[in-house]
């Protein structure tokens, strides 16, 4: 990974081996001519699965939220010849996005473009249309126990996000998801133009991939999601044993839907599986407890927005001194606070065209903190949570910052077939761009 020279901080590899450079190559060999690309460029060549060449095939993308590069790697040297070592095979590290947080990473790859220039920063963002700190998981304002309560007859993605997806670019696609989020305003932004299926449990999954898959003419692009491994990480930390498994259930459930499919349609079929982000141990006593700290919220704006691991923090006016030397005394060896404005031009946020709110989204301070450390703010009166987060993602570490590429057709995928693909030895490079 290269360091930006001011920060002292890895930063994504926007120029063609990141996450959200994915869409664009997807675009590329499934778009239809004459319509516009998406603003980031496509992945470098010497990574392209498809070399610039339209698939023969439909392609499934599967996003396995949590997966890192890191948690691979290690799942193949404590399991030889297990699962991870047959998938690494045919595997790339990409950089996530910054920063490394659900949201934002599945508009990168919905999109081809950049936090900055989509404008979804964090998995709470300052929306100034509604004058309020949002949770965009939620579409609701920060505390309200309520969720989608700003998703009216009027609402649309623009409302998020200044960037279409790629199905709005002319690919065709479908989406598998789960159940429980259709219709959800974050569901529709980042499948906006695609078809929605909903799903239950991995063997509905499975099956209603088989389902897609084996129509007389099957879209050319299909969207799958799966969370359990990112839940579980959260609820358990990023065990080793317990990344283990969850890999193992994954290609069970790739190896089902390809003994389930026409053995032709298996081999046309290309399957590309990635993460958005890995994720990092956290522990109770290290967290930064904003709602603790009643000195520093009487000088803020507004709630701390972004992440656990990477905070916004916007002061009132005439007040970021103060804010800034209150945060200077929690930050820790390993730590960073940063001017907004610094980051945004190192390229942290990838490069313009910026969103036009993209200033005011991110506030003043960014606060980057050490694992297994970050920052949390609950809104008096909410509820607290039932169960602690021993793991986490956000910020630039490896383990959170790398995630894996892997590609070939679905029945050489499913089946374990040795790769064909060359595994790098070093991570991709970022730089400002």
């Amino acid at each position: 990974m290269e360091l930006d020279s001011r920060l002292g901080l890895p930063m994504p590899a926007y120029r063609g081996r990141s996450l959200a450079n994915l869409a664009s190559t997807l675009w590329a060999v499934l778009g239809r001519e004459g319509t516009d690309p998406p603003p980031l460029p496509p992945l470098d060549h010497h990574i392209d699965p498809f070399q610039g060449r339209r698939p023969e095939g439909p392609v499934v993308v599967l996003l396995v939220d949590g997966m890192g590069w890191s948690g691979l790697l290690g799942s193949a040297h404590r399991v030889p010849g297990g699962t991870a070592s047959a998938w690494l095979g045919r595997a790339h590290p990409l950089t996530s996005v910054f920063p490394t947080t659900t949201t934002i990473a599945l508009t990168s790859l919905s999109t081809g473009a950049a936090p900055a220039q989509h404008g979804v920063v964090g998995h709470r963002v300052y929306l100034p249309q509604y004058g309020a700190v949002v949770e965009v998981l939620r579409m609701s304002p920060l505390g309200e126990n309520a969720s989608e309560t700003l998703v009216g007859p009027g609402w649309s993605p623009s409302v998020l996000s200044a960037v279409p997806s790629v199905f709005r670019r002319g690919v065709t696609g479908v989406a598998l998801s789960r159940d429980q989020f259709e219709g959800s305003g974050f569901t529709r932004l980042i499948y906006d133009g695609a078809e929605f299926a909903g799903y239950f449990t991995a063997g509905d999954l499975a099956r209603s991939l088989v389902e897609v898959l084996s129509r007389s003419e099957p879209p050319p692009l299909i969207f799958a999601y799966w969370d359990d491994l990112d839940l579980a990480q959260h609820l358990r930390g990023p065990r080793p044993g317990l990344i283990d498994l969850e890999l193992e259930r994954v290609d069970a459930l790739l190896a089902s839907v390809a003994r389930r499919l026409e053995p032709h349609v298996a081999r046309r079929t290309t399957l590309l599986m990635t993460g958005d982000h890995g994720q990092v141990p956290m522990e109770a006593d290290r967290q930064f407890v904003v709602d603790r700290e009643p000195d520093l919220l009487t000088h803020l704006s507004r709630p701390p927005a972004g992440d656990r691991r990477a905070a916004y923090f916007a002061a009132r006016p005439g007040h970021l001194t103060t804010v800034r030397e209150i945060l200077e005394r929690h930050v820790p060896p390993g730590g960073h606070l940063i001017e907004m404005p610094t980051a945004v031009e190192s390229g942290l946020y990838g490069p313009p065209p910026f969103h036009p709110e993209l200033s005011e989204r991110l506030g003043d301070l960014l606060l980057l903190l050490p694992s297994p450390g970050g920052m949390s703010y609950t809104v008096p009166g909410s509820r607290p949570r039932r169960h602690p987060m021993r793991g986490a993602h956000g910020g630039l570490e490896p383990a959170e910052f790398l995630v894996p590429l892997v590609y070939g057709s679905l029945s050489e995928f499913a089946l374990g077939a040795p790769g064909s693909a060359h595994l790098p030895t070093e991570p991709p490079s970022g730089g400002r761009t």
